[in-house]
């Protein structure tokens, strides 16, 4: 597919590729700029001008992981409302406000795209200091509570096929290395649950529990957001406790 990168138009020309950028990272699941300048015929200044606007408008976002552009959290939410996603999310919401009612903390529900993790429904806690992501925030992967539940449904093979260029560190205490992220994935597979100490965020910590239809495949992950001063070990087990109870509910809805 390539573009007129003409004058003619004007605003008009404008938008349309900006439409053809969009519609090209949705087919790609990702694409460098090079990508799209090579794919579409526009100049580079162009693609440059239209995926910082798009980005600004979050109708695109940059992966931290894999270093492309993917479609960003509005176009991801709308995509939610239309597609099988929001039949999860639309029974997932009664079970999220259960869990954040049982804990005081944030309650979220992920999904896995890639390398990433995007939160596609939350509910506040009651508790101070609450933390609260927006929908269709896309975080890495190995940086997130939610995330690493997710990864840990895949092989060490595909582990590796989805960061190619290792693990990019965010805070201190993130994790780095192909090798620690497998001994981690072992884990929590073992033990059923994930944890993250200040990994995305340092001053946020996270817990969170895959959500699996029956016959064990993985639809989601549900997690708790926490201030890392109120993320004691003594909290570890009520909190994982209530996170699987509602886990279990909402896997037991899905038909």
């Amino acid at each position: 597919m390539r573009t007129n990168d003409g004058d003619a138009g004007g605003g008009l020309r404008s938008v349309q590729n900006a439409l053809h950028i969009i519609n090209f990272l949705q087919e790609r699941h990702g694409a460098t700029p090079t990508d799209i300048v090579e794919a579409l015929g526009l100049a580079r200044s162009t693609v440059h001008r239209l995926l910082t606007t798009l980005e600004a408008e979050g109708y695109v976002e940059r992966d931290r992981v894999q270093r492309k552009y993917r479609t960003g959290r509005v176009l991801v939410a709308l995509g939610i409302e239309a597609a099988g996603g929001f039949d999860v999310r639309r029974r997932a919401h009664q079970y999220l406000s259960k869990l954040s009612e049982a804990t005081g903390e944030t309650a979220h529900l992920f999904i896995l795209e890639g390398a990433n993790a995007r939160v596609i429904d939350s509910a506040e806690g009651r508790l101070p200091v609450r933390v609260a992501p927006e929908t269709g925030q896309l975080v890495p992967a190995h940086t997130s509570a939610a995330g690493k539940a997710l990864l840990a449904a895949l092989s060490n093979q595909e582990l590796h096929e989805r960061f190619p260029r290792g693990l990019p560190k965010l805070t201190a205490t993130t994790l780095s290395g192909l090798q620690n992220l497998e001994d981690e994935i072992e884990m929590i597979r073992s033990r059923g649950f994930a944890v993250n100490r200040g990994e995305f965020n340092r001053d946020v910590a996270g817990i969170a529990v895959p959500v699996l239809h029956p016959g064990r495949l993985l639809v989601t992950s549900l997690a708790l957001a926490i201030p890392v001063e109120r993320f004691r070990e003594e909290r570890i087990s009520g909190l994982v406790v209530e996170l699987r109870k509602q886990a279990r509910l909402l896997a037991d809805s899905i038909i």
